[in-house]
């Protein structure tokens, strides 16, 4: 990619050629006009001068010797019957006009001419004074190449000082460039907004937006590793006391508990690392604002398969409502697998032996729902944001569970815009709604 400088360097450079290009345009040609204009009024002088002067007539035509300026400007005068009284060294034998009054041109040899004819009736005479083109070119080219030359020098001069210039303008990017090069990764102070041109305070001000960002999520890194480790530890740490438990024990019974014990810590950690898994997988997933809809046949044919044993084993039912029936979500079919399955498994969970959960969809207007409901004992309103927290759990369940279902759910329906949303259930219970605000 081309570099900052280079850019403003040739944009610069292009604005100040076009109006240089259109000012020596503009010189040149109102430059030229006036020089034209000039000649022509020394044509127009020197027939009248000529004309005003006591021209005798004679039988020979008198010719004025040579000079510097022969076959350059050149004058004629002949009488009213067409016979040459004189004329100067330099022009031709030829007349230079046909003879009208004004301005004509005439190609003579090998010679262009422009001519000024002046006729004086009284006197029966017609002068004509004219200027060799070829030297007008030569007159005017020069001129123009005494206006344009040191215009081009000029040019090159400027070109250099704004390369210069603008290397100087762009010293701070550079100042800022290394300062944060010369950071420390691990590094997330906000950088000094007071320091550079105002043109970098609004860079500076978002970079320092973004190192708080960072330092946030790095600090909710800090405290997942911290809270995963302390919650692995506790079903980590109960295995060992099981196991010793189960090895030292001579009553069959109580080896029988222990072995018990060791199977649900063993499932409860293999639950954890699976939401885990699970939870990195969807803040992974790269944001979808575009997504076509998904059939919600087939990914609830899914998670009712996923889950039967789970319900099997606490007597309790999954049931999907008729109104799911050819229904569709703008959703990723694996995020949407994910944020169905999580809610729910803490339906079957928190909902207690018996009974059934049920999944629905329901339509408003441009907005569609998927309704998870269980006829457990709900969530406080006020504890229902702690719980979309990672490893928040609810009041009387510390001992079930990790506390993470909610968190995978808000980050699988994040990647399409969707929200989720927890209300009670009128009949009793809990409504958990993955909400999609647009048409589908």
């Amino acid at each position: 990619m081309m570099s900052l400088r280079i850019r403003l360097f040739a944009l610069v450079a292009a604005i100040t050629m076009i109006v240089w290009a259109g000012a020596a345009t503009w010189t040149a040609l109102s430059t030229r006009a006036e020089v034209q204009r000039v000649l022509d009024g020394r044509l127009i002088e020197a027939a009248r001068m000529v004309a005003a002067l006591d021209v005798p007539m004679v039988d020979e035509p008198r010719r004025l010797p040579p000079t510097a300026y022969t076959r350059q400007l050149s004058c004629q005068i002949w009488s009213m019957g067409g016979e040459l009284i004189g004329q100067s060294a330099g022009a031709p034998d030829l007349p230079l006009a046909q003879g009208q009054p004004g301005f004509s041109e005439r190609q003579i040899g090998d010679q262009h001419w422009r001519v000024y004819t002046h006729v004086d009736a009284q006197r029966g005479l017609r002068v004509m004074v004219g200027d060799n083109l070829s030297v007008r070119q030569r007159l005017v080219t020069g001129m123009m190449i005494g206006l344009l030359l040191p215009a081009l020098v000029g040019l090159a001069g400027l070109g250099v000082l704004l390369w210069l210039g603008v290397g100087r303008g762009l010293r701070p990017l550079d100042a800022l460039a290394r300062s944060i090069a010369a950071r420390s990764p691990s590094s997330l102070t906000p950088l000094d907004e007071t320091v550079g041109p105002s043109e970098l305070r609004h860079v500076v001000q978002e970079m320092n937006g973004l190192l708080r960002r960072l330092e946030a999520a790095r600090q909710a890194e800090r405290d997942f590793v911290a809270n995963a480790a302390h919650e692995m530890q506790t079903p980590l740490a109960g295995l060992k006391t099981q196991a010793e438990v189960a090895r030292r024990a001579t009553d069959p019974a109580m080896r029988d508990h222990a072995l018990e014990q060791i199977t649900r810590s063993v499932n409860r950690t293999s639950r954890m690392v699976r939401q885990l898994l699970s939870l990195a997988g969807e803040e992974g997933r790269a944001r979808e604002p575009q997504i076509q809809p998904v059939v919600l046949d087939p990914v609830l044919a899914e998670v009712i398969d996923d889950y039967r044993a789970v319900a099997t084993a606490r007597d309790m039912r999954i049931v999907v409502a008729p109104s799911c029936e050819g229904a569709a979500a703008p959703m990723a079919p694996e995020a949407l697998r994910q944020a169905i399955g999580n809610l729910v498994e803490n339906a079957l969970h928190h909902a207690g032996p018996g009974g059934e959960v049920v999944i629905a969809c329901e339509t408003n207007g441009k907005a569609m729902e998927i309704l998870v409901m269980d006829r457990g004992s709900g969530i406080a309103p006020q504890d229902r944001d702690r719980l979309r927290r990672r490893f928040e759990r609810g009041a009387g369940v510390q001992n079930s569970g990790s506390g993470l279902g909610l968190s995978i759910v808000e980050a699988a329906v994040e990647s399409c815009g969707a929200r989720l949303d927890l209300r009670e259930r009128p009949s009793g219970g809990l409504i958990a709604a993955i909400r999609f605000d647009r048409s589908i």
